[in-house]
């Protein structure tokens, strides 16, 4: 009888002992995966806001070399009315000059305008896929499911079944 009680107490310690590391390697594992989490979203954050920041540069970017064409074209039409005035010319040919000025600074906003909106895309493009691979980083790493009650309780039932047997051999 001393020798199944002894079979049941080491199978009994052996089992909570086994469920305590598995209970520890998961919990260690899971402080793996939520530090990952963690590092992802912040990694993830930093992108977001440099790709922001550089979408707002180009547009400001744009915005500048819009004004800047704009004040050119308003100087050459400028010099042009004064030129025209001096020299006692007018009609339909200072007109269309004063027009082909304008129609160059809107042909220009408008490739501004079109170099703006493609890049904005790629960029918003590069967010979308980066949302993408910061859950496939976060996902890549696997929660860990910590040990069963019932499992142990099992494996202490099955020690202790297995030390009654043990016993009922020994002693018929």
């Amino acid at each position: 009888m001393t020798l199944a009680v002894a079979s049941f107490a080491v199978g009994t310690a052996s089992t909570v002992a086994g469920f305590a590391a598995e209970s520890q390697a998961a919990d260690a594992q899971n402080k793996v995966a939520e530090q990952n989490r963690l590092n992802a979203l912040a990694a993830f954050e930093d992108t977001q806001r440099s790709m922001n920041e550089r979408i707002s540069q180009e547009r400001e970017s744009a915005a500048l070399e819009k004004f800047d064409v704009a004040l050119e074209s308003r100087a050459a039409r400028a010099t042009n009315d004064v030129a025209a005035g001096e020299a006692g010319i007018s009609g339909v040919t200072v007109d269309a000059l004063a027009k082909d000025f304008a129609s160059r600074e809107a042909r220009f906003n408008d490739r501004v305008d079109r170099q703006t909106e493609w890049t904005t895309a790629q960029l918003s493009a590069q967010k979308r896929e980066q949302s993408a691979q910061t859950l496939d980083r976060i996902n890549r790493e696997p929660r860990a499911q910590k040990p069963s009650f019932i499992g142990a309780g099992l494996k202490i039932a099955a020690s202790g079944l297995n030390a009654y047997s043990q016993s009922k051999k020994l002693n018929p």
